[in-house]
């Protein structure tokens, strides 16, 4: 060790030392106060609470890269981060039985404050019913709005209003949601929603939402709650309804639903309300180990992001909440020596951007280019992954591509792009937490997933 920094050390042990003699040992290692701006103090009126479901820091990572590359832009998200006085952290995201959770014990734990099972909705391993934010929302006459791009009664969103023992009982879901008087539900799902229970949510004063122009239509100024499912399980993928005139026209985005919802929100309680909004299918592109699809999924999410900013702009009794519940499938962008055309470029990983620069050419989901590729092989599949891909895949890498399994194809497309997996499984890795607005200041830089449930509380003064 040399003298200069010896010196250094000395000299920072002597700040701190003072410091702490100055105003005491508990204010000098209080990190919260660190934490707070003139922007974060005081209780919220309202609550976003965004969640970007399955999303590790490489799908973060890849849709600003993108953004950059390609439109010489960045994301909300990181704008956020340079721009305003948020508070970040990392999560813990066990759940009760498992190191790596589902997205029913994740969302249970911020909506229940307790970690459960894997698999189940707000059940304790014992069995027994946690109340969820919904219901102590309700008692303060607190309105609660749901919005996700997955089936509305998938397991993120139930996690905040809902407890079954089985995320799979969609169907207890949608019920629970109009005994509970959820007020604002919109997504996918509407098989769960059989007619004779539309009946029971229109007798109750629910309006109902089937198309995009139902949405955009709609008096979003009336008091009335709302239930709208725009197809009958998940939303279409992102990058296959920005391809589709159709979808375009009969599927609303994800940040059209969330503008919605917080106007509805303000006219059933100009008070106070808390929004849940979901962008669910990153996990689904995990799972099925689609990059592109990943990328468009995370910008879709973040088109909402700019949506909620642009409304807590104007509302300075908002907090916002950005996280995700685990991430899924390990996504990562490799550094790459050959170029496209598999030649090696000088200088090391110096066929990155190149061979990063061929996901603008693809044109679909691989789950879309399943269904229609299914069957197909030999040149008929060339052709076919050419248009759609823009890769001149090898008769090898044909052979390989038959069936257009994830597995399969996800390697074989990360050789030519750049992206990979670790699996097609959720994962075990702390995910990103932020929070603006007031109340953001309660939050540490360090939470265990059940935590954030009882910090919110503290943040809206309900605990």
């Amino acid at each position: 060790m040399n003298q200069s920094t010896t010196t250094s050390r000395r000299n920072f042990l002597k700040a701190a030392s003072l410091t702490t003699a100055l105003f005491g040992a508990e204010s000098a290692l209080h990190a919260q106060e660190t934490r707070r701006s003139v922007d974060n103090v005081g209780a919220p009126k309202k609550v976003i609470f965004m969640v970007s479901d399955g999303m590790n820091h490489g799908a973060l990572s890849l849709a600003q890269h993108y953004l950059s590359h390609f439109k010489d832009s960045r994301t909300h998200w990181m704008s956020m981060y340079r721009d305003l006085p948020v508070v970040r952290g990392l999560v813990e995201t066990f759940s009760a039985n498992s190191l790596v959770t589902d997205s029913a014990a994740a969302a249970s734990a911020w909506g229940g404050g307790v970690r459960v099972n894997n698999g189940s909705i707000n059940v304790s391993p014992e069995g027994n019913l946690n109340k969820p934010l919904q219901a102590i929302f309700k008692e303060k006459n607190i309105p609660t709005g749901l919005v996700s791009t997955a089936t509305i009664t998938h397991a993120t969103p139930a996690g905040f209003a809902a407890n079954v023992a089985d995320r799979s009982n969609e169907a207890e879901i949608a019920r629970q949601y109009l005994d509970r008087e959820v007020a604002v539900l919109l997504g996918g799902g509407r098989k769960f929603f059989p007619d004779d229970l539309r009946a029971k949510y229109a007798a109750a004063g629910y309006e109902q939402f089937k198309y995009r122009d139902d949405l955009m239509q709609a008096n979003a100024s009336s008091k009335a709650p709302v239930l709208g499912t725009f197809a009958d399980g998940y939303m279409p993928y992102a990058i296959d309804r920005e391809a589709s005139e159709t979808e375009t026209q009969k599927r609303p985005t994800l940040k059209e639903m969330a503008e919605f919802a917080v106007k509805k929100l303000d006219a059933i309680s100009k008070d106070r309300w808390f929004l849940m909004v979901e962008g669910a299918r990153i996990d689904h592109c995990g799972h099925g180990n689609d990059a592109v699809g990943s990328i468009h999924e995370q910008i879709d999410f973040d088109h909402a992001i700019g949506a909620m900013l642009d409304y807590v702009s104007k509302h300075d009794d908002t907090l916002l909440i950005i996280t995700t519940d685990h991430g899924t499938g390990g996504i990562q962008l490799n550094g790459m020596n050959s170029s496209p055309d598999q030649k090696m470029a000088p200088g090391i990983y110096s066929g990155t951007t190149a061979c990063f620069e061929r996901v603008e050419q693809f044109k679909h989901s691989l789950e879309w280019m399943r269904g229609k590729g299914a069957g197909l092989s030999g040149p008929p599949l060339h052709d076919f992954l050419l248009k759609e891909t823009g890769l001149d895949l090898t008769k090898d890498e044909i052979k390989r591509a038959q069936g257009l399994k994830s597995g399969d194809v996800a390697p074989l497309f990360g050789a030519h792009h750049g992206i990979q997996w670790t699996s097609g499984d959720h994962t075990g890795d702390m995910i990103e937490f932020c929070a603006y607005g007031p109340g953001s200041h309660h939050f540490p830089a360090f939470i265990h997933n059940f935590e954030v449930h009882h910090f919110l509380l503290k943040a809206m003064e309900l605990a």
